[in-house]
């Protein structure tokens, strides 16, 4: 730092001037003055000091600035005793100006999405259009928002950018101008337009277009050369056992319990090699590339394994996502205002803009929706991390532990996919900009003011912003909620419930950035809660059945397996992250902010079940924050030996085992046969309009068509099935046809179909919900009587229709 006399001259205008003086003086004497040059007059002038970085925002007017600071605002050397603590909060650090990287991007991207109008229709137009969708508005807002962190301003530029396509896509739906080749084609030229703008003015300003890395380099460990290169032998040889076991197996052959089983002794074999070499690299010289790379490796083995193996989406509910993208591109409107889907369009609009531009049909990319879902939220939980510790073996281990234990399928063909996304990148906003201890002064008076002082010991301090920095980041956190909101029920209330906590405690400010988050929410949610809650039944209040999720009909071997597998990961990780929460009791500061993200959620279990998926909401939601706690006490003291490489990387394989049970030990029944969806198919394009489907178990692809709503019109369940219906579980056969026709006959549809299939028999024996010859039974029950007739015969799947005339009583 460059020490001023008094009596040397003043520098020239453009610098800023930052006295120290002793600690405690309200205005310290100016003995000592550090100046700094600025260069770019819209930048924000950083002075570091040892691991301490001080900012001071320029004016508009370019002119010189002095601020006076207390001593210990800044120090000279020696390690900050916040590294030292459990998930510290991390030092926004004094990095490079990226805004020219994010100018070149947005150039780019916006280029391949107007490309993407004028290529032949197909995969490669669907392909360069997701790259504008990924990334260019948001690359465009970037080379605007100085953020100086690469990661946060790449995680940011995903989030922003799905935002800007949910939202516009929405708006147009709604004001009925869909024409999406034109919006996407005017979102591309002022992508281009602006960052062309936005990237002249840099360079104008002399801002350097850094495409390497920049900064303090990074500790260095020299472990020998064997375990340098280990870590790039076992992720060679993990991947390659992986793709040997996959390309020696076959949809038929997944059995009761499911998919880790079935690939075999060669794949849990490679999952311990790959994550031996990572524990070998996280442990030793923790190089940022090589631990990415392992990050790229697990959600492609956990998520590319179904798509690979079979080639269908997977789960027969995902199917009705299908039925809606395709009723928007068809109609370029929205025509029921009582289906939950079309009253929470912003999803489905975004694909079915996608997809009427690209020419490509949902049933074509959805299976690939949960490995690109996970590569996104893989990228928001690192930059969020990033907010708690720069600690970078903590950062890979917990995103890497959020990976694998991972075993609710957040990133499905659905609205929560999407949600999810935009939420980790919310919060990225939130606790970087947002947040901070609060001020406390004299003596906590009372119990409650009291209990507010011990809960934020120890938070570090309030980064300092200027107002206009804060409320540029408390616009985008609405947008993102925005976009949110339009998208999913659920999610903006689990948010809420961290956002009262903090701003209660005087953490979160503005408390007018709450109050307005609130009112959007009310805004759109108030009109359209009677259809959620005739369709999930919101409000149950029993605590314990909320959080029990489906373990009341656990009734086979090989589900209560899968189930218990889960249940145990869940519980595990959750212990081990309050365990992490309790060593800090005495300065619970530095980890109650993600703390209370992770866990506050569970509240709303209080209330309701949300159709028995709120427990499972609540565990994804909790997981990046419980993978930073675990990853702290793991790998927060930095090098180990041998020993603890090997049984990390022996832990971590079982944990991604375990999480691979509760994510694929149903494949068998979340198969969907190509066969089941051929039929599908057929019924929506020949079925008479207005009549009712049926199905003997829950288990095929319903609503894949625009017309979905021309069937079963009256009933908001979202499959009639008749088992599930106390009436036919367990006791259902060929005996009970009678009893099924009339069934059926009640619901008062001109004509009735019913559908029995071999995935329905698969689904009925792994839950135990009906007699091993129940299906056989009954198709031939059926086809046998007088009152059925076949409408469609495929491999493996029926569909009858009922055509007698109801007996006279």
């Amino acid at each position: 730092m460059q020490q001023r006399s008094p009596d040397m001259p003043d520098r020239p205008d453009a610098t800023v001037r930052i006295v120290l003086g002793a600690a405690g003086e309200a205005q310290p004497a100016p003995d000592a003055t550090a100046v700094i040059s600025t260069v770019d007059k819209d930048a924000t002038t950083r002075l570091e000091v040892g691991d301490k970085t001080v900012r001071i925002p320029m004016g508009p007017d370019d002119s010189s600035q002095t601020r006076f600071m207390p001593a210990p605002v800044i120090t000279t050397g020696g390690s900050s005793a916040l590294a030292e603590e459990p998930a510290a909060a991390a030092d926004h650090e004094s990095g490079a100006d990226h805004r020219p990287e994010f100018a070149l991007v947005g150039i780019v991207t916006g280029v391949l999405g107007l490309l993407g109008q004028v290529v032949p229709e197909g995969p490669g137009r669907l392909i360069l259009l997701l790259f504008l969708a990924l990334l260019g508005p948001g690359a465009a807002v970037m080379s605007v928002a100085n953020v100086r962190n690469r990661l946060v301003s790449w995680a940011l530029a995903v989030a922003g950018s799905l935002a800007t396509i949910t939202l516009l896509s929405s708006l147009t739906l709604w004001l009925r101008v869909w024409e999406p080749t034109a919006w996407l084609s005017a979102l591309a030229a002022v992508t281009i337009v602006g960052s062309a703008i936005q990237f002249f003015r840099l360079t104008r300003a002399k801002v350097p277009l850094i495409l390497g890395r920049v900064g303090k380099p990074y500790d260095k460990v020299d472990n020998g050369l064997a375990l340098g290169v280990i870590p790039f032998v076992t992720l060679a040889a993990g991947v390659g056992l992986w793709v040997l076991a996959l390309a020696q197996i076959s949809p038929d052959q997944v059995g009761l319990y499911g998919f880790s089983a079935a690939l075999g002794v060669p794949f849990v074999v490679g999952m311990v090699l790959l994550f031996i070499g990572f524990a070998v690299e996280l442990f030793g010289r923790a190089r940022p590339l090589v631990m990415a790379a392992h990050l790229i490796v697990v959600p492609i083995v956990m998520q590319a394994t179904v798509p690979l193996l079979d080639g269908t989406i997977e789960y027969a509910w995902t199917y009705k996502h299908i039925g809606v993208v395709d009723l928007i591109r068809e109609n370029g409107s929205l025509i029921s205002g009582s289906d939950i889907y079309q009253q929470w369009p912003g999803f489905f609009a975004a694909v079915a803009g996608l997809s009427q531009v690209s020419g490509v049909d949902g049933l074509s990319f959805a299976a690939w929706s949960s490995l690109l879902f996970a590569l996104v939220t893989s990228l928001m939980t690192a930059a969020l991390l990033r907010q708690f510790t720069k600690d970078r073996r903590v950062i890979a281990l917990a995103v890497l532990l959020f990976q694998a234990c991972m075993w609710v399928d957040i990133g499905y063909f659905s609205p929560q996919a999407l949600v999810f996304a935009l939420m980790l990148a919310f919060w990225v906003i939130v606790t970087r900009w947002l947040v901070g201890a609060p001020e406390i002064k004299g003596e906590p008076k009372g119990r409650i003011g009291r209990l507010r002082a011990w809960a934020v010991r120890g938070m570090p301090a309030r980064i300092e912003t200027d107002a206009r920095t804060r409320r540029f980041a408390a616009l985008g956190a609405t947008g993102l909620f925005a976009a949110i909101i339009v998208s999913h029920q659920l999610t903006p209330v689990l948010m809420m419930v961290p956002l009262f906590a903090l701003t209660i405690l005087g953490i979160l400010r503005p408390r007018m950035f709450l109050a307005g988050l609130v009112a959007i929410m009310l805004l759109f949610f108030v009109p359209r809660l009677g259809s959620v809650n005739s369709q999930y039944s919101l409000f149950s209040f029993d605590l314990l059945s909320n959080a029990s999720g489906n373990s009341a009909s656990w009734n086979t071997p090989e589900q209560e397996f899968s189930a218990t597998v889960s249940r145990a990961l869940a519980i595990g990780v959750w212990l081990a992250a309050l365990i992490a929460i309790f060593l800090t009791r005495k300065k619970l500061g530095r980890v109650l902010v993600p703390a209370l993200i992770g866990f506050l959620p569970m509240v709303t279990l209080v209330a309701g079940n949300y159709g028995g998926e709120a427990i499972y909401r609540v565990f994804a939601f909790s997981m990046p924050f419980v993978g930073l706690l675990i990853g702290v006490l793991w790998a927060g003291k930095g090098r180990r030996g041998v020993p603890a490489m090997l049984a990390s990387g022996v832990m971590l394989t079982v944990l991604l085992l375990a999480g691979l049970q509760g994510l694929q030990g149903q494949l068998m029944v979340h198969q969907v046969r190509a066969t089941d969806i051929e039929a599908a198919q057929y019924f929506y394009a020949n079925a008479e309009p207005g009549s009712g489907l049926v199905l003997v178990a829950p288990n095929f692809p319903t609503k894949l068509e625009a017309n979905y709503g021309d069937y079963n019109k009256g009933h908001v369940s979202v499959d009639i099935s008749l088992i599930g219906d106390p009436l036919f579980t367990g006791n259902l056969n060929g005996s009970r046809v009678p009893d099924i026709e009339t069934y059926i006959r009640d619901m008062n549809y001109p004509t009735n179909y019913l559908v029995v299939s071999d995935a329905m028999d698969d689904y009925a024996d792994y839950f135990g919900t009906a007699q091993d010859d129940a299906m056989s039974s009954l198709d031939a029950a059926l086809r046998a009587s007088a009152n059925w007739q076949v409408f469609y015969n495929g491999p493996g799947v029926t569909i009858f229709k009922l055509v007698g005339a109801a007996p006279t009583q």
